[in-house]
């Protein structure tokens, strides 16, 4: 499966690099969008769920890193919810 990195900048200054274990994430994201955080946040979960179908139908168990994925963006949705989100680079990884 492709490993697919999303580095996202907040309008706070903060940047993050997002990992994600399928290309699936963009289905939702192209780069140079911007979102209102909460908006960021359905589409990222949303994401994260598919890209856990994937890994467990191929592995036959869940994705770790997707779960600690979805809960570190739902703590900073407490932090940002007045912020926005720029999907600054989308970079996928075969192997």
């Amino acid at each position: 499966m492709p490993l697919t990195r999303v580095a996202i900048e907040i309008s706070n200054g903060k940047s993050e690099m997002l990992y994600y274990p399928s290309s699936v994430v963009k289905d939702f994201f192209q780069e140079k969008q911007q979102f209102k955080f909460m908006e960021f946040k359905e589409l990222a979960l949303t994401s994260l769920e598919e890209s856990d179908k994937r890994v467990t139908a191929k592995y036959g168990y869940p994705c770790i890193g997707c779960a600690i994925l979805r809960h570190r963006i739902t703590e900073w949705a407490q932090l940002y919810k007045e912020e926005t989100v720029k999907i600054v680079k989308i970079h996928e990884f075969k192997y």
